[in-house]
């Protein structure tokens, strides 16, 4: 069951010219209830825009919005009553790069604050504010103050104050971005582990690829306000169809460096570097020797790595295949029919075919 719909969402945005800016155009979603959805994109993509349009915080132009079975917005009308509107929105807790958390009061202090209008006395206040911390592992930490926690143990803190109204839904709006690595990681466990303790719907807006692989159900891809790919993670990873997608899937870190190592302008005219991702449990280890073995071409491995999709072994190579035009569309033959996504890579690095 969908508990987030919008169809036909637009949202404009009239710039210092007076010339209309499409920050999100004709966008279609559904969100399934208790799954963790990712939107992915670069930086001014519209990733935030849209998010905001689900609790209302941003308006759209156009379009219709429901969201846990009530009509926000239809045909770009405001529905739901302002009154209904904020009742509604303690159902949607977010957590954003920042934190927000108010540094003059203590932590306990600050996840209290969201339950000032809850009806609750102070003593049920502070007792329901110190489990929702011991529910992200900060119990211990309840009347310190934000500045002298770390920035993982901050997010934490936002993280137990989102939770405080009980919400059904939680959006995460590049929560990670402002973290090292291992707190990126440790953050996104917890939110993994508290969706399916708490059947909670995650919608995790990101720009880092790597973020949605290791939690998200589904995902949406997002380049200059429109959905240009859509689906179940694994078959946006195995087989992606947009160049936002291929570009994604090869994004990690150690591609993007190796790909700057490379002068591939100097590459010899029977040189072609490609991009193979791949299923482990359905593709061979040897694939590259078998290429080698099938089609006669020299092989190079450039990068490889390993990741778990749901428990499954996803294999990512770069690889540059010495070949004529002949033996380099016969290695493309044989890598798509042995189940391999393969993308090469142009003149100036980029990802294409």
């Amino acid at each position: 069951m969908a508990i987030i719909e919008l169809k036909h969402v637009n949202v404009d945005f009239a710039n210092h010219t007076d010339k209309t800016v499409h920050a999100v155009h004709d966008v279609n979603l559904s969100i399934e209830k208790g799954t963790i959805f990712g939107i992915v994109g670069f930086s001014g993509a519209g990733k935030s825009t849209l998010v905001r349009t689900i609790n209302l915080l941003q308006k759209p132009t156009a379009g219709t919005i429901k969201v846990n079975g009530t009509e926000f917005i239809k045909d770009g009308q405001q529905i739901i009553t302002n009154k209904n509107l904020q009742i509604a929105r303690r159902k949607i807790g977010m957590i954003f790069q920042n934190f927000n958390l108010l540094n003059e009061i203590t932590v306990i202090e600050n996840v209290a604050f969201a339950l000032k209008h809850s009806g609750l006395k102070e003593k049920e206040i502070n007792a329901k504010a110190l489990q929702l911390l011991e529910l992200v592992d900060l119990k211990d930490k309840a009347n310190f103050y934000p500045i002298q926690l770390s920035g993982g143990q901050q997010q934490r803190v936002a993280i137990a104050r989102a939770l405080a109204n009980e919400p059904d839904i939680l959006i995460s709006d590049e929560a990670t971005s402002a973290l090292d690595p291992q707190n990126t990681q440790q953050i996104l466990s917890l939110l993994k582990k508290l969706q399916q303790e708490l059947n909670l719907t995650i919608v995790l807006i990101t720009h880092e690829m790597a973020a949605v692989k290791q939690i998200c159900d589904q995902v949406a891809l997002m380049q200059l306000g429109e959905i240009v790919e859509q689906g179940n993670l694994h078959d946006i990873v195995l087989r992606p169809q947009s160049d936002l997608a291929k570009s994604f899937v090869g994004g990690s870190g150690a591609v993007i460096n190796t790909l700057k190592s490379l002068k591939l302008a100097e590459l010899k005219d029977n040189e072609v570097i490609y991009q193979l991702v791949y299923s482990m449990a359905n593709v061979t280890k040897t694939i590259v020797i078998d290429l080698y073995h099938e089609i006669g071409v020299e092989v190079s491995m450039l990068y490889g790595n390993v990741e778990l999709l749901d428990g499954e072994p996803i294999g990512t190579l770069l690889v540059l295949v010495k070949g004529n035009p002949t033996k380099q569309e016969a290695t493309l033959k044989f890598l798509k029919e042995a189940n391999v996504t393969v993308t090469r890579l142009d003149e100036k690095g980029n990802l294409y075919g």
